[in-house]
């Protein structure tokens, strides 16, 4: 295979991206995957195809730096091995025109189709009682300094005023058990995270169970969630329904009751099937050192849905920071360069498909025994890194060999596991520090030490 690049010219350089991409990921994106998108049609000498064009933003996406210095960064270990290869495979003006040509619907298929394939191969592992777990939830991605932004996105602000930057609102649907996000919204910092839960419930059904923090505990997340079919786990906050009239449930315990909360007119007119009142139960719980905590749920079934069950499983919502801490710190997810509002939602389109791609193959590493969440995200990226030189320049019946192995070593790269310890926010004096714990690694049934 290596001996079709010597002498390779200038303008063909490319062809290793159109015959090979990032060559671990060829295996789940594949050229037929790319030919089956509906894309517009393009000359047949042109070299920047749209498939081309998603290689070249996943190196990008993959690497540090401005958008230049690291696509020469990535190519340069492939240069050590064919040194007639150019500096870099095409010059940055033409890869910005034909990265703007393409259509923003072209990387939202590509992304759509990935989660959708994911699903139908994964989709019945890592289940919870039949459920597969959901968490939504937001995070704030920091945006290229551009008066065009900061029209579109604005920024937070905060006691020290103002930000310099343009900062945007990325609200995603995001699998706890294998980390994959199902979909997300890019929005200005004002919209809120409500306002964009209630599209993303949208995709849940009979077998979801979604998971929330404090801040999605309302009405409308209540019924939107209910009326898809799917149930919910969502913390409260400490006066939430706090006076709505106690009614013991069947397991008799102090400690969790049921509630009857009276819809607001507005839902009522909106949702007229519902009845006027929801039954949902309420569960009170305390870890040590911490101030007492509560949940709502749709699970009313105290026999089938245990108690310590319920709580530990909420616990399991605290997998989804670590996502956005992985899309941020190991997929450099704010560090965006385009300099408008579709450049900067393509380039988020493509970092959220490499983790899903990512995730893939952490899945198939995982096996059936492991949950992909358990392997390490960083440690991952890193072998498929070392392993695309190798596999671009390998003979072709050697690949299946290497993408085994290379599978087996992701699955060594088994996260340690550390009870007890706990991670104190750093607050100003006179605040109450309110400890974040990672919480003891328990089996299905929970672990009864945690709690009073």
């Amino acid at each position: 295979m290596s001996n079709s690049y010597i002498g390779i010219s200038a303008r063909s350089s490319v062809e290793l991206f159109r015959r090979h991409g990032i060559t671990p990921f060829r295996n789940i994106l594949t050229t037929k995957f790319f030919n089956s998108l509906s894309v517009r049609k393009m000359r047949s000498s042109t070299v920047l195809i749209p498939e081309v064009v998603f290689w070249l933003m996943a190196t990008v996406a993959l690497t540090e730096g401005a958008m230049t210095a690291a696509v020469i960064s990535f190519w340069a270990p492939l240069r050590t091995i064919f040194p007639r290869l150019t500096l870099q495979p095409v010059t940055e003006e033409a890869f910005c025109t034909a990265r703007k040509l393409l259509p923003v619907s072209f990387f939202r298929n590509v992304f759509l189709e990935i989660v959708s394939r994911y699903l139908r191969l994964f989709g019945q592992r890592y289940l919870w009682r039949g459920f597969h777990l959901w968490g939504i939830d937001g995070t704030v991605v920091s945006l290229p300094a551009c008066k065009t932004l900061q029209d579109k996105y604005g920024t937070f602000s905060n006691r020290h005023g103002f930000n310099s930057h343009p900062e945007s609102l990325l609200v995603g649907l995001v699998g706890l058990w294998n980390g994959l996000c199902r979909d997300f919204l890019l929005v200005p910092v004002k919209r809120g995270e409500q306002l964009c839960a209630r599209f993303l419930i949208r995709l849940l059904g009979v077998d979801d169970l979604l998971i929330c923090d404090r801040n999605f505990s309302s009405f409308r997340i209540f019924v939107s969630v209910l009326a898809r079919g799917a149930h919910f786990i969502i913390r409260l906050p400490s006066t939430r329904f706090l006076n709505a009239r106690h009614i013991s449930a069947p397991s008799g315990r102090a400690s969790e009751w049921l509630v009857d909360l009276t819809l607001p007119a507005r839902l009522r007119k909106q949702f007229p099937l519902f009845p006027k009142t929801l039954r949902l139960r309420v569960i009170q719980y305390q870890i040590r050192g911490f101030r007492p905590s509560r949940l709502i749920t749709s699970l009313c079934d105290t026999q089938k849905y245990p108690y310590e069950e319920l709580v530990w499983l909420y616990h399991e919502r605290w997998r989804q920071e670590t996502v956005h801490r992985e899309w941020k710190h190991t997929l450099q997810i704010s560090n965006l360069r385009s300099k408008s509002p579709n450049g900067i939602l393509k380039e988020v389109f493509v970092q959220l498909t490499l983790n899903n791609i990512v995730r893939w193959i952490m899945t198939e590493a995982a096996g059936k025994t492991r949950r992909p969440v358990e392997l390490q995200f960083l440690k991952s990226k890193r072998l498929i890194l070392a392993a695309v030189a190798p596999m671009a320049t390998a003979p072709v019946e050697w690949l299946s060999f290497m993408y085994k192995h290379l599978v087996s070593e992701v699955a060594r790269s088994v996260i340690v596991v550390r009870p007890g310890r706990s991670y104190p926010r750093r607050r100003r004096k006179g605040f109450y520090d309110r400890r974040e714990r990672v919480p003891v690694q328990a089996t299905g049934r929970g672990d009864p030490n945690v709690f009073i």
